[in-house]
């Protein structure tokens, strides 16, 4: 039976969660960070000084984004609570089109986006506020991988003090080139961060093996998107997290819905004639509370839409409604802040036409997930053997609590409805301090006032 209780006491796990001191970005481990990936060109132009060749009706064009105009909103980066920002490549590119992936020469910065002395400053900055910078190298399949791209990336290292490089693993790029590369860098900082992005899904363990530290995780793209459209099952689930048991740490890879290479979450929604907000908060805590790093595409935050490329990498708009953005900034919080999102094991409680309820555990710390994407409110009912003896369930976004009736929680989820719901010992109104902090000071002020009303009527007697 649901009860509630004083408001106080709701808000007390989220004040601790806000509470939580954000760990030094060095010593942050792996499956702890969630990631900004910018388009630079599209994300925030704050330097009109190089805004040559600048042209807003043509979508291969530049649109004027730059590495100062990330500098600019690094605040509104970490009050999200992301822990590290990936740029799209920022070298030197062919002069004919703004799609980042035609490098030309990577110890120089393309000038449409700044200087090295700007990158400097934002590495400088970023850590200043706790936030990695990971750049794109851009490698494409028509490139010979030699020793000079690999002193290219150590000098990086040498002059800016990045923390990591994400590469695709195309043709070309072997275990052992990353075996080379990883050791390499890690020889120049020793946290360094080596990410791939892959073209399909087989034999990534191979890269693991050979030194990359994450790896984009493609195989549960297709059922984070059916999240795009109401009452649709999540397609095997179950299956998705027994294969990323296959890496040393499956709590390490990369979990996205929206990338330069896919539409938009945004358009796939609209093209079901649904509002993209619901929708993008169901993928959005699917992508914070499963086992993974989430990475979020710059403008999912403001329902960017967009089909294919160039469609898809339309210009950020810091003026839109801010709803996502504070729905991500809470579920950033209710992650750090319960580590067995982080680092749990995952179990499938529930998966039925759009009902999607799931298990995290570690070391003794137990969390429900509960995604609603339906258009009814749901109820379903978990066992104390599941939640734990002597427990009740605390929901951290809609501040619900629940208690068990003979050994059973019979919970309910409103639609278009998310909730982590957290097990802890089971809490009883301490009936004394609610007297001393809220009976006495409002017995008082009545007191007063009543005092002062009589003292007035005496002195106009």
């Amino acid at each position: 039976m649901k009860k509630k209780i004083c408001i106080v006491a709701l808000l007390i796990p989220l004040l601790l969660l806000s509470g939580i001191p954000a760990l030094a970005a060095d010593n942050r481990p792996i499956e702890e960070e969630s990631i900004y990936y910018i388009m630079v060109d599209r994300f925030n132009n704050a330097d009109s000084a190089n805004d040559f060749a600048v042209d807003l009706t043509n979508p291969n064009a530049y649109y004027g984004g730059d590495i100062p105009g990330i500098i600019s909103r690094l605040d509104y980066l970490k009050d999200m609570g992301f822990t590290s920002i990936l740029l799209s490549p920022i070298f030197e590119n062919e002069a004919d089109t703004f799609y980042p992936y035609v490098v030309k020469d990577r110890r120089a910065i393309n000038t449409h986006y700044g200087t090295s002395e700007d990158l400097k400053e934002l590495v400088k900055e970023a850590h200043d506020k706790g936030i990695k910078i990971i750049l794109d190298l851009g490698i494409t399949s028509n490139e010979t991988l030699n020793d000079e791209i690999v002193e290219d990336t150590k000098w990086w290292i040498q002059e800016t003090d990045i923390d990591g490089y994400k590469l695709d693993l195309v043709d070309g790029v072997t275990p052992q080139f990353i075996t080379t590369l990883s050791s390499e860098l890690k020889s120049e900082k020793e946290n360094f961060l080596v990410i791939g992005q892959p073209v399909g899904g087989d034999n990534l363990h191979e890269f693991e093996a050979a030194g990359l530290d994450s790896v984009f995780n493609t195989v549960p793209y297709e059922g984070i998107t059916s999240f795009s459209a109401p009452d649709q099952t999540f397609t095997d689930f179950e299956n998705i997290w027994e294969q990323a048991r296959g890496f040393e740490n499956p709590n390490s890879l990369l979990n996205f819905f929206d990338n330069p290479n896919t539409v938009r979450f945004t358009y796939l929604a609209t093209e079901a004639n649904e509002h993209p907000a619901p929708r993008l908060k169901a993928a959005m805590t699917y992508l914070y509370t499963t086992p993974g790093i989430p990475v979020i595409f710059y403008g999912t935050e403001i329902a960017l839409n967009g089909t294919e490329i160039p469609d898809n990498l339309g210009l950020m708009d810091f003026r839109t409604d801010k709803e996502l953005v504070d729905y991500i900034t809470l579920l950033a919080k209710i992650r750090s802040g319960v580590p067995a999102l982080t680092k749990g094991t995952v179990e499938l409680v529930k998966n039925d036409a759009g009902m999607l309820v799931f298990k995290r555990e570690y070391e003794g710390e137990t969390a429900f997930v509960a995604i609603n994407n339906t258009t009814k409110t749901q109820s379903f009912t978990l066992t104390s053997d599941q939640v734990g003896e002597d427990k009740e369930l605390f929901g951290l976004i809609t501040e619900d609590l629940f208690r068990s009736t003979d050994d059973e929680f019979h919970l309910v989820v409103n639609r278009d409805i998310s909730e982590v719901f957290v097990a802890r010992d089971t809490t009883k109104i301490n009936y004394t301090l609610f007297i001393a902090v809220f009976i006495v000071p409002v017995l008082m002020i009545g007191f007063i006032l009543l005092n002062k009303k009589s003292h007035g009527n005496k002195e106009t007697e």
